[in-house]
């Protein structure tokens, strides 16, 4: 079915789109050879629609397992929809665990990743006696013994500009390791979580991860692995051995993608109050 046969048909029109999805069992974001991805999900969805074959770009590459709260996709497509026939259209087609929850149209240059300038995601802790396994999908079960204090020192080890190549796995196609963080703070989100919440102008591979695991290594008390220097020698570092294991993917949540400009966002971001 062409887009003239879909409720008429003009120019290119871009959207923009929010979407939120539960990771467990799906190859990340990125279409896939061997997995089923959120990208091919989504665009399989939106092309029936949009009757004609639709490519979404996501703000960020999702490893498999990770979920998201706010992924931001864009598309251009000619087919006479509004915003909300593609939230509802869309989601008539989509899985359980993936939804469009917001549409709108953007200029024809916005694209959801190129455009970005910031992204915030968070990593849940599950800090209880017991693994519970409600809730451990979505978080990794820790313990209560992590030092929880000696973590919170490490965060302003990691914000501002600096190669973050001590936490990037290998594998990835980025140009440069240098980046940007805007804000590192624990916060605790509900009874039994602790939240790691990093917000940054990009993230590379693993990064988050790697992050996450680290500091779980220095709340055990093995900062002292990594020299005199402790956290802050791993970020100066630039190589990966010096940092800690690579977080498991069920913990990390994308949470929302800015657009803002990056003075604006790191004074916004910056701003913000958080629960210690």
């Amino acid at each position: 079915m062409s887009p003239d046969n879909v409720g008429g048909a003009q120019g290119p029109r871009n959207f923009k789109l929010k979407v939120s999805y539960r990771g467990t069992g799906l190859s990340g974001w990125q279409r896939q050879e061997n997995g089923l991805s959120v990208q091919e999900i989504l665009e399989g969805a939106l092309s029936k629609v949009c009757g004609h074959g639709v490519v979404a770009h996501g703000s960020g590459r999702t490893d498999a397992g990770v979920h998201a709260e706010g992924q931001v996709a864009s598309f251009v497509t000619r087919a006479l929809r509004t915003p909300v026939q593609l939230v509802r259209g869309a989601n008539r087609f989509l899985p359980r665990n993936v939804a469009v929850l917001e549409a709108e149209e953007v200029p024809l240059g916005f694209h959801a990743r190129h455009s970005s300038t910031g992204k915030d995601y968070a990593y849940d802790y599950l800090v209880t006696e017991a693994r519970d396994p409600m809730r451990d999908w979505r978080a990794w079960w820790v313990g209560t013994n992590l030092d929880w204090g000696r973590i919170g020192e490490c965060l302003p080890m990691l914000e501002g500009e600096k190669d973050f190549a001590a936490f990037q796995s290998t594998g990835s196609d980025a140009t440069g390791s240098v980046r940007e963080i805007y804000r590192a703070a624990l916060s605790r989100p509900s009874p039994g979580i602790i939240r790691l919440e990093v917000s940054g102008s990009g993230f590379l591979r693993h990064m988050m991860r790697a992050i996450a695991g680290t500091l779980w290594e220095v709340g055990r008390g093995r900062v002292g692995v990594y020299g005199e220097d402790g956290f802050e020698g791993v970020v100066a570092s630039g190589k990966r051995p010096q940092a800690g294991l690579t977080a498991p993917p069920q913990g990390l949540c994308l949470m929302a993608a800015h657009y803002l400009p990056k003075g604006e966002l790191r004074a916004l971001l910056r701003g913000k109050s958080v629960e210690k």
